[in-house]
């Protein structure tokens, strides 16, 4: 089944996207490490659980990379008005084939609404990639608005999903499952590469015609 995880790696690359589907995920990053400190604060459960939850469910954890996340991490005041409802929700849809997990479903001004953690924020509005998660979550389950939370500086930021990003969500998804059915994407070349684990094999692998509508 394809994971929200997916389908954001596919929008950093698409070869990054088929090769986590055929070899899983083998990293600790800032991301995962936010997300504890995020839910333990929030349960106030505290830092040092946070850290042993951290280390316990991520065979990759990294005490550096989870001590930077802490150094940058900011718990807003602002979040008080969000009453927690639930925390890694996870929304599943067969016709889809999609599998998505919440950070936390919260309750505010009388609507529920799921909640993503996130890093840095841009100057204005959500990364593309924050609005995709929104787009996801409102075609599997029927939120029509999600909640962003930049947990690097404190910032809550709303996202409307309107057509046009359920469209797109659904274009991804539609690609996604053309590469889990064996479909190699075109390889690309960025920045990324200089970090990415696939890399060598990758440059090993040929492209096929196929590989260009992807």
């Amino acid at each position: 089944m394809i994971k929200l995880s997916h389908i954001t790696s596919y929008l950093t690359c698409p070869r990054l996207a088929y090769y986590r589907l055929k070899f899983g995920e083998d990293s600790f990053t800032e991301k995962h490490a936010v997300k504890e400190i995020y839910r333990c604060l929030r349960m106030s459960l505290g830092i040092d659980w946070a850290k042993e939850k951290a280390k316990a469910l991520n065979k990759f954890f990294c005490e550096e990379t989870f001590n930077r996340a802490l150094a940058n991490f900011k718990l807003a005041k602002e979040l008080d008005k969000f009453k927690p409802i639930d925390w890694d929700v996870v929304y599943n849809s067969e016709k889809l084939g999609v599998s998505l997990t919440v950070d936390e479903i919260v309750e505010f001004c009388n609507e529920t609404l799921p909640l993503f953690v996130a890093l840095n924020a841009p100057k204005s509005g959500v990364w593309f990639q924050d609005a995709v998660k929104a787009g996801v979550v409102a075609v599997v389950a029927k939120f029509e608005k999600s909640i962003i939370y930049y947990s690097y500086s404190g910032e809550i930021r709303v996202v409307e999903t309107d057509f046009g990003m359920k469209r797109k969500s659904l274009k991804l998804i539609e690609r996604l499952r053309m590469i889990e059915k064996g479909f190699l994407p075109e390889r690309r070349e960025s920045e990324y590469c200089r970090f990415c684990r696939f890399f060598e094999d990758c440059k090993r692998t040929p492209e096929t015609f196929a590989s260009k509508f992807l």
